[in-house]
């Protein structure tokens, strides 16, 4: 062998051995890479939700009023609005309606909208009150959730896994649920903030001072 070629022959080697030096660091750069692919996103995503909805209630300030005041005349409209009360705590200033049921054809945000057909959707009201100096703050969120039972049976195994075929396991075996209620699978949807603000304006008004005669009384 030439002096040229061993020196080839040399380096040959050699790369080889560093190849195989440097091979463990090189997985494990590669692992932390493909682990930083899989966290970045939904952190991503996180951010994305948070900007879409900065303002988890609609807010104002019913002035000159205490939480129990503020509270009743809540209740009143919230129970004329959607039927029934879920929870009515005075002390934690806490509201939460019953479900109010209506069938849509073009709100439920699936692909059913588009071929005319008809989806089961529900609101759900929260409204919480906090004292103030100038009076009681109130804040209302009602949010819209679908009915997706029927897509959730068809596709959900005993297993817990998703395919095409529909589940055989007993009531036991679905958490031990055995009503309709207790089956039944909501998805929200958005926030009804129209309904939020006049309902939260209808409760202002309750409260706001009664406006002066044209003309001072005279």
């Amino acid at each position: 062998m030439t002096p040229p070629e061993c020196a080839r022959h040399a380096e040959k080697h050699c790369d080889t051995r560093e190849l195989r030096r440097c091979s463990p660091r090189a997985s494990r750069r590669g692992a932390w890479l493909a682990f930083a692919l899989l966290v970045l996103p939904p952190l991503a995503g996180c951010g994305t939700d948070a900007t879409l909805e900065p303002e988890p209630y609609q807010t104002g300030l019913v002035e000159s009023a205490g939480n129990d005041q503020v509270l009743a005349a809540a209740a009143t409209i919230l129970r004329r609005e959607f039927g029934r009360l879920e929870q009515l705590d005075a002390r934690a200033g806490r509201i939460v309606t019953a479900p109010a049921e209506f069938d849509t054809r073009n709100e439920s945000g699936t692909a059913r909208d588009f071929r005319g057909g008809s989806s089961r959707m529900r609101r759900v009201a929260t409204l919480t009150l906090a004292p103030r100096a100038a009076g009681t703050l109130a804040r209302l969120r009602i949010d819209i959730e679908r009915q997706d039972t029927t897509r959730a049976t068809q596709q959900q195994t005993p297993t817990g896994r998703f395919d095409d075929y529909p589940s055989s396991g007993t009531a036991i075996e679905r958490d031990a649920a055995t009503s309709d209620r207790q089956n039944s699978v909501w998805t929200r949807v958005r926030r009804d903030r129209n309904l939020e603000r006049e309902l939260l304006s209808e409760l202002l008004a309750e409260f706001a001072p009664p406006e002066s005669p044209a003309g001072g009384g005279k």
